[in-house]
């Protein structure tokens, strides 16, 4: 029975009770009817009204708020016509709805409203729901996250540029210095030949000894400064950028590399490769210190693996080199794109450790990323992201 009177009871709402619940509302809210009149209005909507000027006559019940909107103007203009349009559409069944964020500032405060129209129907007829809500506060909160996001962008900009002068000017030095330390090793080597060839009659077999580990240093000094000054090149010379077939860059790199595998049995496993922007020479580089780390790392077993291929990725290509060789621990991945950064001890296998720092370099340099994956005993997979053409 309570189901049935339902309906009878809220047919026979007294209007004075629909007007009260229009005052609870806290945003500024009328009923228009399909001509556009204002039928009923609440309190919020009568207030903000006088607060700013207005009249009841103007924009109160009875007035054609269609008429009000498209008259608007100063300021308002823009936002008046828009509203109008948009209530028309709403009234004439084109639009489910409509609503608009408008700007209305007061001579001591900044405000914004957000204006939603909905349309209600009693069996014909249509009538409009009109609310202005205000959404001051969150757009003020949006305006301060914009500077604050505008303002670490121009600070992370500032510290970009001052971060590659900087790297600039260290990459300057480090080339500079290289070069210059290459004079004093080479007089060191020379007058170390000349003393054993005046003292080897002379000589006691510790004497020797500490000879050959004087001349050991100082190769090794010197395969050092051939990397800085490579490293310095690597970060110094212009890209020669174009369109390159990496499987070719790849298989010039393998020959180039070709004195190292002699004696060798090695499976070369060689996929389809991408075509992709870059610098040839430098590319070559990268897949040279790639592939010769591979073979490196392989020569404890009798037959190796090595195996080149591609994903496609999205916007990118990650090609990936891999081996069956001895490895790496996984906790010291970081450590390997560094410059002299080594995993494993010269009695285990020679090298100054700056290979991969030059891999990381050119690959950054290319707009991709480095990184790579390794249990050990159980080969490496070394990964380069490259940017798709055109991306």
């Amino acid at each position: 029975m309570a189901s049935d009177d339902a309906p009878a009871a809220v047919n026979s709402l007294p209007a004075t009770a629909v007007r009260a619940a229009l005052d609870v509302l806290p945003h500024q809210t009328a009923v228009l009817d399909s001509h556009g009149v204002i039928l009923l209005c609440n309190r919020a909507w009568l207030d903000f009204m006088r607060d700013n000027g207005g009249d009841p006559a103007t924009c109160g019940a009875g007035v054609n708020y269609l008429n009000v909107c498209e008259g608007a103007t100063g300021l308002c203009a823009d936002e008046g016509q828009a509203v109008a349009q948009g209530m028309r559409a709403v009234l004439r069944g084109t639009r489910d709805s409509f609503s608009i964020e408008y700007p209305c500032h007061s001579p001591t405060e900044e405000r914004w409203f957000r204006l939603t129209v909905t349309p209600f129907d009693d069996g014909p007829r249509r009538f409009l729901l009109v609310a202005h809500e205000n959404v001051t506060e969150r757009r003020h909160a949006e305006i301060r996250e914009a500077d604050l996001d505008a303002e670490v962008r121009q600070e992370v900009a500032l510290r970009t540029v001052t971060l590659r002068n900087e790297v600039n000017e260290l990459d300057s030095f480090i080339g500079a210095v290289s070069h210059d330390l290459r004079a004093p090793v080479r007089h060191i080597q020379g007058f170390l030949t000349l003393l054993r060839r005046r003292l080897d009659p002379k000589l006691a077999d510790e004497d020797r000894r500490l000879l050959t580990v004087i001349d050991s240093a100082t190769q090794r000094l010197n395969s050092m400064i051939d990397e800085l000054l490579k490293l310095a090149r690597v970060t110094q010379t212009a890209l020669q950028i174009r369109e390159l077939n990496l499987a070719q860059v790849v298989l010039r790199a393998w020959g180039n590399i070709s004195p190292e595998t002699e004696g060798r049995e090695i499976d070369w496993v060689a996929g389809d490769l991408p075509v992709v922007r870059g610098d040839p020479q430098l590319l070559t580089l990268a897949f040279e210190n790639l592939l010769s780390n591979a073979v490196k790392y392989t020569s404890g077993r009798d037959r190796a693996k090595i195996e080149v291929g591609a994903r496609d990725v999205g916007d990118h290509w990650v090609v990936f080199v891999q081996d069956d060789g001895v490895g790496f621990d996984p906790r010291y991945t970081e450590r390997l794109f560094g410059a002299f950064q080594r995993l494993h001890s010269d009695q285990e296998f020679s090298g100054v450790g700056m290979g991969l720092a030059n891999v990381k370099r050119i690959v950054t340099r290319h707009g991709g990323q480095v990184w790579a994956e390794s249990h050990p005993g159980e080969g490496a997979t070394f990964y380069l992201s490259f940017p798709k053409p055109g991306r």
